[in-house]
């Protein structure tokens, strides 16, 4: 019993939904969407107000309010727009007096309309819905077509925009999971490069721990046997540390082709990052407000690489712009400023670009640290990333 009725309860909450439901907004249209849109109405509503054979101009004009009303309404509740559709051809006998030409309940302006109206419920609703949508508009094309054997080339041409409509939704709907997926491997991997740097930084602060603790029985002469074994036991505890995070830098290492020998930079070295962009013909600004030289060092590590990211998120998108540097080392935290003034007119500024791409590794050094991150557009013009980091 569950078997059989499970399909016709889905069945009669799709046909529900069809007909009394609510008919939620629609996915937002873009600009061209739009005005494809409003163009269609307009033709619609003129075609309509001139149907194949004269009748009350009232009538008529009614008849093309309706019908402009219904392609825009599509726009944000393309169920409402089907009904409103449906009702004005079912309508049409009243509305001109006669059925269209050969014999189609759809004049030359409704059938226009129904091609935006229906492939937007197709793009915004689920196949049960669609079924029932088609069935409708088929059922009430047969009860008022005069020729019956068209009844076959409507039934296809009901179908074919709800199908187009469907199958779009279906290709945006693999770009956003695709889309979202790559974003998920760039954290990761952004992520694992941020552990890969900070690896370094830990691993020297154990390996002095652990020199210390060893050199601790030379450097107190006269210590306790407790004093002695509580040394050699946080000497070896800072040594199997160091060996397991040398292990986990294998698996963040694996599949590199070589790995990183260099040291890691600092925010010492930021002014030399910013000389080195201003030699390659950028002209950037550098201000430093407060003394870096007691930061932690994962904290100026993460400091010169969100300098460096915004730095040349600023070269790339906003080529020939001035940019501006600010660190700021104040009382419990650390602010980095780099903004910029915008592209120079004859290089347009790529603003779509920037806000997609070079912000992601900003963003998760600074939640490394338990900063907060802001980048976006600027009153006056160009683009400006904000980050601060607590120090306490």
């Amino acid at each position: 019993m569950k078997i059989t009725s499970a399909p016709l309860a889905a069945a009669g909450r799709a046909l529900g939904e069809a007909v009394a439901g609510g008919g939620g907004p629609a996915v937002a249209p873009g600009r061209t969407h739009q005005a494809l849109t409003g163009l269609a109405a307009v033709v619609a509503g003129v075609l309509a107000f001139f149907p194949a054979d004269r009748a009350n101009e009232g009538l008529r004009v009614l008849a093309a309010a309706l019908t402009m009303f219904a392609v825009g309404l599509a726009l944000v509740r393309p169920l409402w727009a089907w009904r409103v559709l449906i009702v004005v051809v079912g309508c049409a006998d009243q509305l001109y007096g006669i059925h269209a030409r050969f014999g189609w309940p759809w004049t030359e302006g409704f059938a226009l309309a129904a091609i935006p109206v229906l492939a937007a419920v197709g793009r915004n609703h689920r196949p049960g819905v669609l079924a029932w949508v088609w069935l409708i508009s088929t059922g009430v094309s047969a009860l008022l077509a005069n020729v019956r054997g068209e009844l076959v080339v409507i039934s296809v041409l009901l179908a074919a925009p709800l199908a187009f409509g469907w199958l779009v939704s279906r290709l945006r709907g693999a770009e956003r999971e695709l889309e979202a997926e790559s974003t998920r491997r760039a954290v990761l991997e952004e992520r694992a490069r941020i552990a890969r740097e900070l690896h370094d930084v830990v691993a020297h602060h154990m390996s002095v721990l652990a020199m210390r603790a060893d050199s601790a029985r030379y450097r107190f002469p006269g210590l306790d046997d407790g004093l002695r074994e509580e040394f050699r036991s946080i000497q070896d505890t800072a040594r199997n540390g160091m060996t397991e995070m040398r292990r986990l830098l294998g698996l963040l290492r694996a599949g590199q082709a070589g790995q990183e020998t260099e040291p890691q930079p600092g925010a010492g070295q930021i002014e030399q990052l910013v000389e080195r962009v201003r030699a390659a013909g950028t002209d950037v600004r550098f201000e430093l407000r407060g003394d870096y030289r007691g930061l932690p060092e994962g904290v100026g590590l993460s400091a010169y690489r969100i300098v460096q990211e915004g730095l040349s998120n600023a070269v790339r998108h906003a080529p020939g712009a001035p940019v501006e540097v600010v660190v700021h080392v104040g009382p419990g935290q650390l602010r980095l400023v780099v903004q910029d003034t915008g592209a120079v007119a004859s290089a347009p500024e790529d603003t779509a670009g920037r806000e997609k791409h070079g912000l992601l590794g900003m963003r998760e050094r600074a939640a490394a640290l338990g900063g907060t991150f802001s980048a976006g557009r600027r009153d006056g013009g160009g683009f400006a990333v904000v980050v601060t980091v607590p120090l306490d």
